[in-house]
């Protein structure tokens, strides 16, 4: 999934989607924050929610890799999703957001640890990050859709 580009280029692609994702959440009016139908029946805030959720799990399957787990872990993306969002249903706006961009910074530390040689060796860590960058700009564009709508 990595399209053959160096682990440093999907780090830096995927870092440069997380900062055009809060970008456009700050032109987020905060009344439209918790209104669904931003992405099927999602809010903005259960979007967040679900990244965060996915971030922390690829924090998680790093560590996993590094100890040597040789498995491709197969996921239930409704189930997991669900799972993600409901359990930070209680969190406010400013506290879904935090998470999320506390989960983006333990990953960026965890990526920088991670030696070329062995993101060479180790092609999951780069098809991780790829798909974070893939899923959150999704998410961004989604946002700029809602934007532009509501401005229509």
């Amino acid at each position: 999934m990595s399209d053959g580009k160096p682990f440093r280029v999907l780090v830096s692609e995927w870092q440069a989607a997380c900062d055009a994702f809060f970008a456009a959440l700050d032109h987020l009016p905060p009344n439209e924050r918790e209104t669904p139908g931003l992405c099927g029946e999602w809010s903005a805030k259960q979007v967040v929610a679900h990244l965060s959720g996915w971030h922390y799990e690829a924090f998680r399957r790093f560590v996993e890799i590094a100890a040597g787990d040789p498995f491709d872990k197969q996921y239930d993306a409704d189930s997991f999703n669900a799972l993600q969002v409901e359990g930070r249903a209680h969190l406010t706006w400013e506290q879904t957001v935090s998470d999320l961009l506390a989960a983006i910074d333990v990953l960026r530390v965890q990526t920088d640890d991670i030696p070329d040689s062995i993101a060479r060796a180790e092609p999951r860590y780069g098809e991780w990050v790829q798909g974070l960058a893939v899923d959150i700009d999704n998410h961004r564009q989604q946002v700029m859709a809602w934007l532009a709508a509501a401005s229509a």
